[in-house]
């Protein structure tokens, strides 16, 4: 997909580019390491890219068999070692060792914060959230780490933090934790925002009285599918041709209106295409997240011209415009929900106006190309004063 913003020259900057997985896979950090990297490689600085997650590590497993020993770990030990020191210094070690392996770079971007090699060279980092904001949600693998365990894993990321010439969050609301919880300085922080991670253009959306409601997400739990299913139920009280598609998991629910399409992978033939076409197909898109660092898949909504309904939470409020391109809801109650849901299914024209201005906010303000020029231009800024 074409990608418009801020454009620079790379110069004579070479990137090291570290990941906590496969930088050419779709599943980590949901494909955004991917695009980001690729928006990198576009601008002719990455001297190289690598994975630096060993065979034993979570960051490393994939396919049915480790979801299901993962979903048989009962006592969260893949989870502890995980955010473990252990962990920490063998990524760092790996880290190590492919810099030595591939001398000629100038500057290395880390890809989170689960590592802090020693290097010769200026270190960065982006991320999307901090541990300090995930402990503080006692979210994911932190609701089974101890108070303890947490504040080590804090400090790790402060250390980092500390050794980074500049830290690159993708909003605002992750940029005030680092400021705020770590005692960063404002000037080694900049927002670099993020994209869309699929590489075509959107079809053209169809029309909006569709009444459907378009809900994707992998963790139906965290990302406020029960909820959402509470208020769907009052939906079609009043609306009762609405439906509601669920796309990247299967929760056990029988209930008029719904369907439940699984995942679907964007690398799999026809993949994208079908990705495409339910968007395409959409009157809204609603996640009402519990926890959220970012919803990459909220900016993909928008890029396909459909309005988002979500908590005004976390950063949301950054990527939606309330009345504008969606609505925020201010409280997790399914009446609350219900009435924005049934406001916006009842008004096709005022959801297409919303989709068109979802669109061009989101070709404004969020492009990985974007993304790569702010750091790029950082990285630039600090050669040039050394």
């Amino acid at each position: 997909m074409p990608e418009h913003g801020a454009v620079s020259e790379a110069g004579d900057i070479r990137l090291l580019l570290l990941c906590m997985g496969d930088p050419d896979d779709e599943r980590p950090f949901s494909g955004s390491a991917r695009s980001l990297f690729r928006a990198l490689e576009r601008r002719g600085c990455v001297h190289h890219k690598a994975n630096v997650a060993g065979f034993t590590d979570p960051f490393a497993r994939r396919g049915p068999l480790a979801r299901q020993l993962a979903r048989l770990d009962r006592f969260g030990i893949e989870d502890r070692y995980r955010w473990s020191s252990v962990a920490f210094a063998r990524a760092t070690r790996r880290a190590e060792r492919i810099a030595a392996a591939h001398p000629g770079f100038n500057a290395c971007l880390l890809y989170g914060t689960s590592l802090l090699p020693r290097i010769d060279a200026p270190l960065y980092c982006y991320l999307d959230a901090t541990a300090a904001q995930v402990h503080a949600a006692r979210a994911w693998e932190f609701a089974r780490l101890s108070e303890a365990h947490a504040r080590r894993v804090i400090e790790r990321q402060r250390l980092v933090f500390e050794q980074c010439a500049c830290v690159f969050p993708r909003t605002e609301w992750t940029a005030e934790s680092v400021e705020r919880d770590y005692r960063v300085p404002r000037e080694k922080i900049i927002v670099a925002s993020a994209g869309p991670n699929y590489y075509a253009q959107p079809l053209p959306h169809g029309p909006y009285n569709t009444r459907t409601i378009l809900f994707i997400g992998s963790e139906f739990e965290r990302k406020g599918g029960p909820l959402l299913i509470e208020a769907f139920r009052r939906v079609r009280l009043r609306i009762p041709e609405a439906r509601l598609r669920i796309i990247g998991c299967e929760p056990q629910i029988a209930a008029p209106g719904v369907e439940i399409l699984g995942r679907i992978s964007k690398d799999a033939p026809g993949g994208l295409e079908q990705l495409l076409r339910h968007f395409s197909e959409a009157s809204v898109f609603c996640i009402m997240s519990a926890f959220e660092p970012f919803g990459i898949v909220v900016i993909e909504a928008q890029n396909c011209l459909v309005p988002c309904v979500l908590p005004a939470r976390f950063a949301f409020p950054e990527m939606v415009i309330d009345g504008v391109t969606g609505r925020l809801v201010t409280e997790y109650d399914p009446e609350m929900l219900a009435a924005a849901l049934i406001e916006l299914l009842t008004q096709p024209r005022l959801l297409e106006e919303m989709g068109r201005a979802a669109h061009a906010f989101v070709r404004e303000h969020y492009t990985w190309a974007a993304a790569a020029a702010r750091i790029l231009d950082r990285i630039r800024a600090d050669r040039s004063a050394t």
